[in-house]
C-alpha cells in the first residue's frame, strides 16, 4: 500500500512539472471580445483605444462662515469635489475557460492605479465577483513599454480598472460675486470654480498567454 502511495504521489509530481514546462502560447486575438473596448483586443498593437470616463473634477474657492465667529464672518477655503466616477473600468472576455499564465498590456499614455481582476462567474454578477490578480496592483504605469501581469488561473473575464485623468489643458474657470449683508454696509465675496474634465488612459493592445 505504501508503494501505491508514494507512486502516486510521484505520478503526480511529474505530471506538475510537466505542466508548468509547458511553453506559454498567446491566445489569438479572435478569442477575445470587450463590448466597451474591442480595439484593446483586435489582435493590432497600432490602433488605441480609451478607457469611458463618466465625470469631472470641480475645485473651488468659497467663502464659508466660520463656526464660534461673530455673525457674518467667513473664510475663504478650497475644496475639491469629484462628481461622477473617477474610476475606470474595461471588461475582456474569453470564448471559453482558459487557464492563463499571464497578460501583457501595451500603454498608449501613462495609466494610473492599474489593477487586474479575474473571474469564472458567467456572466459576473458583482464587481466582487472579481479576483485580484497575482503580483502588482495598482500600479502607475508610466512610458508605452508593455506592462505583464501574472494571472496563473482559469479564468472567463478579465477587468482591467485605473484612475481617470485630469485633463487640466480643458479645465474651466467661473467666477461668481455674491452679496453679503453685514450691519448696514453690503460686502462682496467672490466664489472661484474651476471645472476639470476627465479622460481615460489609453491601450494599445492586451495579450493573453497560456499554458
Amino acid at each position: 500500500m505504501r508503494i501505491l502511495t508514494v507512486l502516486s504521489v510521484m505520478f503526480i509530481s511529474v505530471l506538475g512539472c510537466a505542466v508548468l514546462n509547458q511553453p506559454t502560447f498567446e491566445i489569438d486575438s479572435s478569442r477575445l471580445t470587450s463590448q466597451t473596448n474591442p480595439k484593446f483586443v483586435d489582435g493590432n498593437v497600432d490602433t488605441i483605444s480609451t478607457f469611458e470616463v463618466k465625470g469631472h473634477i470641480e475645485k473651488s474657492y468659497k467663502n464659508i462662515p466660520v463656526a464660534g465667529r461673530t455673525r457674518g464672518e467667513r473664510q475663504r477655503m478650497y475644496l475639491t469635489q469629484g462628481q461622477g466616477y473617477r474610476r475606470t473600468e474595461a471588461v475582456i472576455k474569453l470564448d471559453v475557460p482558459t487557464y492563463i499564465s499571464y497578460i501583457e498590456i501595451y500603454p498608449a499614455s501613462r495609466i494610473p492605479n492599474l489593477s487586474v481582476t479575474s473571474t469564472m462567474e458567467d456572466p459576473p454578477r458583482f464587481k466582487s465577483s472579481f479576483v485580484m490578480a497575482q503580483g502588482k496592483q495598482h500600479v502607475n504605469v508610466e512610458g508605452k513599454l508593455p506592462v505583464r501581469f501574472e494571472i496563473n488561473r482559469e479564468i472567463l473575464y478579465l477587468r482591467l480598472s485605473a484612475d481617470a485623468i485630469e485633463d487640466k489643458q480643458g479645465a474651466v474657470r467661473e467666477k461668481r460675486d455674491r452679496n453679503v449683508k453685514k450691519d448696514k454696509n453690503t460686502k462682496i465675496n467672490r466664489d472661484e470654480r474651476i471645472q476639470i474634465p476627465l479622460k481615460g488612459a489609453s491601450i494599445r493592445e492586451v495579450k493573453f498567454y497560456a499554458r
